[in-house]
């Protein structure tokens, strides 16, 4: 797991980061913030021991987040950065993926580059975090520091996905016909038969007068089978496209902040008791 840092000046900023970052995923208990608002208020109300303490608090949360000795330098940076009235925003990703999401959005809340920041206090004599330096207010309005309500509203995200539906699945099978042709077929046979003759011997009579041997070959047709392929259909299977509109209908919430005025309920000592006070 690692943690990502993100500093800012602006409180509201730093809420609204916070909030994003759960709106996303993120649980609860992995995204800490770190308010300079509450050390200037427990400077301004408490005791010098009470916002000491609240600073030592704040040095032990990041000595424990960096680990090391080796990185104390720049947790003490991190709390400087409290200590003079910044918000920081504290990150825990399980992965890479995480790591640039939370990176992400910190950055586009407007996390600051606190290494720029220590340089720029180092030039004006700062040598380091000191748990007991008194908290400098950043925050503030006409001298007042600002108690600040974040008003979060929700999102709708809507998406498309692919879903697998029906479909057209082609199976191919071989099957046999019976076939019938009628064929006419020939066959020829030797046949012998004797005639008596009484006539004259001719010249041609006399050349065959001599031995010799006549042969009569038959013949007969037999069926000869022969099978051609040929294409005699076509299946084509496609896709027709079409597109459609949905209506989504959902609900977001949103934090609505009454601000109301409380009575003033302390008398008076400058004036008597029962007595409305002048306008």
């Amino acid at each position: 797991m690692q943690t990502i840092i993100g500093t800012f000046d602006d409180v509201r900023a730093a809420n609204a980061a916070a909030g994003r970052l759960i709106e996303l995923g993120f649980p609860r208990n992995r995204v800490h913030v770190q308010s300079g608002t509450l050390a200037t208020e427990t400077s301004t109300a408490g005791t010098p021991e009470a916002h000491h303490g609240f600073m030592a608090d704040v040095e032990h949360f990041f000595k424990k987040l960096f680990g090391s000795d080796a990185d104390a330098h720049e947790a003490g940076t991190y709390a400087e950065a409290i200590r003079r009235g910044s918000t920081v925003v504290a990150v825990d990703a399980m992965d890479q993926a995480e790591l640039d999401k939370a990176s992400r959005i910190l950055g586009e809340f407007g996390s600051i580059d606190v290494s720029k920041r220590a340089a720029e206090w180092k030039s004006q004599g700062w040598t380091g975090f000191d748990a007991t330096a008194k908290p400098i207010a950043c925050d503030t309005v006409a001298g007042r520091a600002e108690a600040v309500a974040p008003v979060v509203q929700e999102e709708l995200q809507v998406g498309k996905r692919v879903v697998e539906g029906g479909g057209v699945r082609i199976v191919k099978r071989m099957t046999e016909v019976p076939v019938t042709e009628l064929v006419n077929l020939r066959t020829e046979r030797a046949t012998v038969e004797r005639r008596p003759v009484d006539r004259p011997a001719t010249e041609a009579d006399f050349a065959n007068f001599k031995e010799g041997t006549l042969e009569v070959r038959e013949k007969s047709e037999e069926v000869v089978v022969n099978k051609q392929a040929r294409v005699v259909e076509e299946v084509v299977v496609g896709k027709d496209v079409s597109e459609r509109k949905q209506k989504v209908t959902d609900t977001v919430r949103r934090t609505d902040v009454k601000v109301e005025r409380v009575p003033d309920t302390a008398v008076r000592k400058d004036r008597p008791q029962g007595k409305p006070a002048p306008h």
